[in-house]
């Protein structure tokens, strides 16, 4: 199945097929699935609205490779991991933080912790880095920006907030009380519970992987459209081989004697 997704891949991004899955359905279908997603999404970021908005997602970023960055990846002098070179061969091919994630079957937080590795070693070029919202987001999904920082680089408190909420904590500690900065906030009233409850829920759900059959097995495709002819040929590839696997395992069975 590997070898299917991948050469299906090279004529078309991963993203890109599990967009047009959605993109193939009836739009009485997409309206409700719209209205759903919509639902869910103000739901569980209802404090946190502008991380819903495009320009805000680190998602979509395509940031540029420095000569730095190209020089290292050509020549590999800092011995780094596997996925700090295919995050910066992806980037070349401009692919975007979604495609890089999903294609290689990471979590956001892992594409986080490399994207932030690379800046700090000056291989990536970040316009206006410390006003940007998408390195703030991937910093705090990469545990390396904590939770007062993180909500005053996204607009959520003020510097003066900020301030007053540390000021507050360091006065707390001198007298032995140590409470994390996200409880200060609480008590002060900057944030609520339910504002902290979708912070931990977005570090949560970046741990978590697409799974592979979403995008790729569960909709059936318009063969109408050639996009969607590629996508229909792959899934019934796939419906083969899944189909040959169920064979085999009952033939297995058979031979070891094994009842369902």
């Amino acid at each position: 199945m590997e070898n299917i997704l991948v050469e299906n891949t090279n004529m078309q991004k991963v993203s890109e097929l599990f967009i047009e899955n959605i993109r193939s359905l009836p739009i009485w279908v997409k309206q409700v699935i719209t209205k759903e997603i919509f639902d869910d999404l103000n739901h569980k970021l209802e404090e946190f609205s502008q991380l819903t908005q495009v320009d805000d997602l680190f998602q979509y970023m395509c940031p540029k490779v420095t000569f730095k960055g190209k020089q290292e990846l050509e020549e590999k002098n800092l011995n780094l991991s596997d996925g700090h070179y295919i995050f910066l061969k992806d980037l070349l091919e401009e692919n975007t933080i979604l495609e890089i994630t999903v294609k290689n079957n990471w979590t956001l937080a892992d594409s986080a912790k490399i994207f932030v590795r690379l800046i700090e070693l000056e291989f990536l070029s970040i316009p206006d880095f410390e006003n940007n919202k998408n390195v703030a987001i991937a910093m705090f999904l990469a545990g390396k920006l904590k939770t007062g920082e993180f909500l005053k680089r996204i607009g959520k408190i003020s510097v003066i907030q900020l301030e007053q909420a540390i000021r507050y904590q360091k006065e707390l500690n001198d007298q032995g009380r140590h409470i994390k900065m996200a409880s200060i906030l609480i008590k002060l009233g900057f944030i609520t519970d339910k504002g902290l409850d979708s912070l931990l829920m977005l570090k949560d759900e970046a741990k978590r992987r697409l799974p592979s059959s979403i995008g790729f097995t569960s909709f059936q495709f318009d063969t109408k459209e050639a996009s969607q002819d590629r996508l229909t040929r792959m899934q019934r590839e796939i419906s083969r081989l899944e189909n040959e696997n169920l064979i085999m395992k009952k033939r297995l069975r058979k031979i070891l004697n094994i009842n369902d």
